[in-house]
């Protein structure tokens, strides 16, 4: 966890030396949203014994809620420091159904204005951890690296304010083959076949520029 934390502080560090370099900040806003979460799941059919199903877990749509904080790099770029959260359900293995699971992240990146006019369009991404914490406290969380890349357009009806949506999707890093949720009494309870898990999230946002 600490090499993932440490890589995060290392993007916060670059970022920050950029915008203090660049004198045209002209202002900060703050976005609040909500949204909806679609998930990729968890799954294993190697070395199966014969007769033996494959593993797999899903987990349910649910609402996600967070915010982001934006700063002019600029005249058509911005930086971004995002925070969003989800809590959801595990579904399909009999020992996780229904068992809750809260999904954080907590990213720094930016946006890139592709085109212009009385709706503006933009593309973004950026870089941080995928918090993953189970309802069952004899679980271990999971603290991993994680980027997201998305779609948006900000519709602007005040001086100050506009709502913004954005698409984006989540990519979240794991070990080929490792193991996830960890217990001393009950073992690891998923095993990954990949090294990505996936999920996409919408969300409208009202956006407060200062």
């Amino acid at each position: 966890m600490k090499k993932y934390l440490l890589a995060l502080l290392t993007c916060v560090l670059f970022s920050s030396h950029s915008f203090a370099q660049s004198d045209s900040n002209e202002y900060w806003d703050i976005t609040v949203f909500a949204g909806e979460r679609t998930s990729d799941n968890f799954e294993d059919d190697e070395d199966l014994e014969e007769g033996e199903e494959a593993f797999e877990v899903d987990f349910l749509n649910d609402s996600s809620a967070g915010i982001i904080l934006g700063w002019e790099f600029d005249y058509n770029r911005t930086g971004e420091l995002l925070f969003s959260h989800s809590s959801t359900e595990f579904d399909g293995d009999v020992e996780l159904d229904d068992m809750e699971i809260s999904i954080s992240y907590l990213h720094i990146g930016g946006t890139v204005t592709v085109s212009e006019g009385k709706v503006p369009i933009y593309i973004g991404g950026g870089l941080g951890v995928a918090h993953l914490e189970p309802g069952d406290d004899t679980l271990d969380s999971e603290t991993r690296p994680s980027a997201n890349l998305g779609i948006g357009a900000k519709f602007e009806f005040a001086d100050s304010l506009s709502l913004r949506l954005d698409a984006r999707g989540y990519a979240t890093f794991f070990d080929s083959d490792g193991f996830l949720f960890c217990s001393g009494n009950k073992g690891c309870v998923i095993r990954t076949e990949s090294n990505m898990w996936l999920q996409g999230e919408f969300t409208v946002g009202l956006t407060y520029r200062f």
